[in-house]
C-alpha cells in the first residue's frame, strides 16, 4: 500500500509541475501578445517625425503609409482576437492547474496520515516492548 501510494503522490506532483508548467507557457504568451499589441498601436497612433533626408515624405505622398496603417489596423484587429481567445483558454489551464493542485494535495495528506500512522504505531510497540520488560523483571530483594 505504501509504495502504491507514494508512486501515487509521485505521478500527482508530475501532473501538479506539469499544468503549473502549461499555465505558466500560456500566461506568458498572454503577455507576449499583449506587449505586441500595445507596441504596435503606439506606432501606429504616434505621429511620424518628419526629418531632413527621411524618406518619409516620399511614403506619405506616395500611399505607402496608408498602406502601412491599413496592415497595422488588420494586424492589430488579428492580435486582438489572438489575445481574445488566449484569455478564454486561460480559464481551462487555471482549472487543470487547480485539480491538479487539489490532488496532489490530497495524495500529500494521504502520505503523511499514513507516516504518522506509521509512527504511532511504532512509539506504542517500544513503549509495549518496554513496559514489557519492566514486567518481566523481578525487583531487587536485599
Amino acid at each position: 500500500m505504501s509504495d502504491q501510494l507514494t508512486a501515487l503522490n509521485e505521478l500527482a506532483a508530475m501532473q501538479h509541475d506539469a499544468a503549473m508548467a502549461d499555465l505558466s507557457r500560456h500566461n506568458r504568451a498572454i503577455q507576449a501578445l499583449d506587449t505586441r499589441i500595445s507596441e504596435l498601436r503606439a506606432r501606429l497612433y504616434s505621429t511620424p517625425s518628419t526629418e531632413q533626408g527621411d524618406a518619409l515624405p516620399l511614403s506619405l505622398t506616395s500611399g505607402h503609409y496608408d498602406t502601412w496603417q491599413r496592415w497595422a489596423e488588420r494586424e492589430l484587429a488579428k492580435l486582438n482576437t489572438d489575445l481574445a481567445r488566449a484569455r478564454a483558454e486561460r480559464e481551462a489551464f487555471v482549472a487543470a492547474a487547480r485539480l491538479a493542485f487539489g490532488r496532489k494535495s490530497a495524495t500529500d495528506a494521504l502520505l503523511k496520515q499514513q507516516k504518522d500512522e506509521k509512527r504511532i504505531a511504532a512509539r506504542k510497540r517500544l513503549e509495549h516492548n518496554v513496559s514489557d520488560d519492566q514486567l518481566g523483571k523481578k525487583p531487587l530483594s536485599f
